[in-house]
This record gives C-alpha cells, structure tokens and sequence, in this order.
C-alpha cells in the first residue's frame, strides 16, 4: 500500500511539474506575439513614414514601402503560428511555406528595383542578379507546390 501512494505522489508531482510548464510555455507565447505585433506595428509607421517624406526619388520610396508592407505580411504570418499555438500545439507547417514564399517574392522585387534603379551595371553583376532571381523563383515554386500538397493532404485527410 505505502509503494501505491509513493508512486502515486510521484504522478501528482509530475502532473503539477508539468502544467507549471505548460503555463510557462503559454506566458512565452503570448510574450512573442506582443512582441510581433509591436515589431509589425513599428515597421508600419516607419515604412510610412519614410513613404510620405521626401527624402528619396519617389521609385526608392515606393520599393521600400513594398519591402516595408511585405515584411509586416511576414511578421504576421508569424504571429498567427504563435497564436495557432493556443489552438493546437502541434507545429503549423503552411504559415512556415507562405512566409517563405512572400520572402522570397520580397527578396525578387528588392532585385527588380535594384536592377531598375541602379541599371544592369556590369555584366557579371547582371548574371549574378539573373542566377538570384532564378534561384529565388525556383524557391517559390517549390514552395507553392509544398503548400498545395499540404492543402491537398490536409483535404483528404491524411
């Protein structure tokens, strides 16, 4: 009988060990996502802010606002993983895909308008910036066909 309750106190133990965990976990959660939301809310003011001055040509502010605006997507994106957090704990795989595609979209439009705005330059910077938009438009493809295989799995069940 006194190996029961001894085994017993154990599992008690380690269910309150756990739920202090489980607590601990939670307060981090929603510690990161106050966090994304000022850092998302910050970016924001400063993307439009630097929008509307006057210190640049009008085809840099608009490229940095896209970058700005893009990057808020990303943080957002990230701050609905943390929050499905609260849902389920199991890890959400798509938000992971579609921000790495709207990255690697961001990171294709940063080369375009670097290419716009600064011209070709030499050949061999060309041809670098043709491979990275290369490379950067494979990822996305990739990625795309990741999520539409998760969206389908997830369809059937499986």
């Amino acid at each position: 009988m006194d190996h029961l309750s001894r085994d017993e106190r154990r599992r008690r133990r380690s269910q309150r060990t756990l739920l202090v965990i489980d607590q601990v976990e939670d307060l981090v959660h929603y510690v990161i996502a106050a966090l994304l939301v000022g850092i998302a809310a910050v970016v924001l003011y400063r993307t439009i802010g630097d929008f509307v001055g006057r210190g640049h040509v009008y085809a840099v502010r608009i490229t940095g606002a896209i970058n700005g605006v893009l990057f808020v997507i990303i943080v957002l994106e990230l701050l609905r993983t943390v929050l499905a957090h609260f849902e389920t704990s199991e890890l959400q795989l798509q938000p992971f895909i579609i921000i790495g595609v709207i990255s690697a979209v961001r990171h294709i439009l940063t080369i375009g308008a670097r290419l716009t705005l600064q011209g070709e330059g030499s050949t061999e910077a060309f041809q670098h910036a043709q491979i990275e938009l290369g490379v950067e438009a494979a990822v996305v493809l990739g990625l795309t066909i990741a999520l539409i295989l998760i969206r389908g799995s997830e369809r059937r069940g499986t």
